[in-house]
This record gives structure tokens, C-alpha cells and sequence, in this order.
């Protein structure tokens, strides 16, 4: 008799996890398309709220990891450092990381209310994230060329040993294309429709999460971004 498929959590992780999702960021951080992250700059993500995670719920072993965060100066929120564990990406995994953390990100610090804008970067030669992030709502909407000098040696250049990226923008126009799928396109499974996904979100439960989207898509559209359609 085969076993019943586990139960992945996802969850915005705390500070006191903050070594083990290190950890698992650099188990996976040699890809040459990824930007790594340092132990302090993934403990500072956790203590700003700003690092997503997926672990099973029978063992607690991380199979995702995402952050949403804030860079001041450019007054972007970006949505990077997306991994999967081998294996996860078949349940989409990476799909419904990414959508959580979009989600818990927007309903809690209304970036556009601020002037930010949400983004995410692909590296050039990168092609698994971008059907991924189309698929969320992200647009393309150029590209950005970071200096070599100014580069983890770990990450892949140019010819002229540049690291060049495109640039992904989420309109204010997809909250409520993202609110939909909490409320109506997610069913509590994965990919295979078998595999159960739960969402902690604290303090006030997943609930609370999908009525600020709500209220987030409802703002937008009083005030002529979003249109009926």
C-alpha cells in the first residue's frame, strides 16, 4: 500500500528559522542564475517579515524559499531568490510560493500607496522563472545589465562579463487576478490535485490575508486602475 502524499506548508518564515533557511538557500545558491544571499542578509529578511518558505508538514524539510524586499532607495519591492527543491517542481511549488508571498506582501505594506513598484529580475540565459512569473501577472519590461565588478563571482556573465537580466513588473491591474485565485482558483492541492498545500499566515489566518486582497483590488478599482470586465 503506497503512502499518502505529504502536506507542504507555506509560511513567512520567522527569525528564529532563520540558520535553517540559510541553510537550505545555500544548498541551492550555486546556480549561476541566482542571486546569492548572505547569512545576514537572510536573517535581516527575516526579522523585516520579508522571506517565504514551503517545508513538509510530517518532517519540516524545506523544499522552497522566496523573499519579497524592499530596496528604499529604488523604491521597488522585489520578488526574488525564488528555489525549489529537485522533484517539487512538477506540484508547482514555485508557482504558489511566489503567489503567497506576492500576496502577503501587497496586502500588508500596499506598496503603490508609497510609490513602490513590485518587480522581479530573471537573469538572460534564465529561462525557467519567466513562464512562472507571466503566469502570476508579471509583465516584462526590459532589461538591466549589472556591472562584473559589482557581481557575485558565482553568477554567470556575458561576453563582456556583465550579468544582464530582465526586469518583470506586477501592475496594480493583477491584485485582483491575484485575489481571484485565493479565493475561487485555489483549491488547497498542488499541481496533481492530490498533493494538499496549507497557508500559515499570522497573526489573523489565511482569511484575513484574502480579505485585505479584496480590499486592495476594491481601492484599486474605485479609484479607475482596475476595470470590470
Amino acid at each position: 500500500m503506497s503512502s499518502a502524499p505529504d502536506t507542504f506548508v507555506f509560511f513567512q518564515v520567522s527569525s528564529k528559522d532563520a540558520k535553517e533557511a540559510f541553510d537550505f538557500h545555500l544548498s541551492l545558491s550555486s546556480d549561476e542564475h541566482i542571486l546569492p544571499r548572505t547569512h545576514q542578509e537572510i536573517e535581516q529578511f527575516t526579522a523585516d517579515g520579508e522571506l517565504f518558505g514551503v517545508h513538509k508538514a510530517s518532517s519540516g524539510e524545506y523544499v522552497g524559499l522566496c523573499y519579497v524586499h524592499l530596496e528604499g532607495e529604488k523604491h521597488e519591492l522585489e520578488l526574488g531568490g525564488l528555489t525549489v527543491s529537485d522533484g517539487m517542481r512538477r506540484l508547482h511549488v514555485g508557482s504558489v510560493l511566489a503567489s503567497f508571498a506576492l500576496a502577503h506582501s501587497i496586502a500588508n505594506q500596499n506598496p503603490w500607496k508609497y510609490g513602490q513598484e513590485v518587480i522581479a529580475h530573471v537573469h538572460q540565459e534564465n529561462q525557467e522563472p519567466r513562464s512562472l512569473l507571466t503566469r502570476i501577472g508579471f509583465e516584462h519590461i526590459g532589461t538591466e545589465t549589472l556591472r562584473g565588478d559589482k557581481a557575485p563571482a558565482s553568477m554567470k556573465r556575458n561576453e563582456e562579463g556583465n550579468v544582464v537580466g530582465d526586469k518583470f513588473l506586477f501592475p496594480r491591474t493583477k491584485v485582483a487576478q491575484l485575489a481571484d485565485w485565493f479565493d475561487k482558483g485555489f483549491d488547497g492541492t498542488l499541481a496533481d490535485r492530490v498533493t494538499r498545500a496549507i497557508f500559515h499566515v499570522r497573526p489573523g489566518g489565511v482569511d484575513s490575508l484574502k480579505e485585505a486582497l479584496r480590499e486592495a483590488a476594491s481601492e484599486y478599482r474605485n479609484q479607475g486602475i482596475i476595470h470590470h470586465e
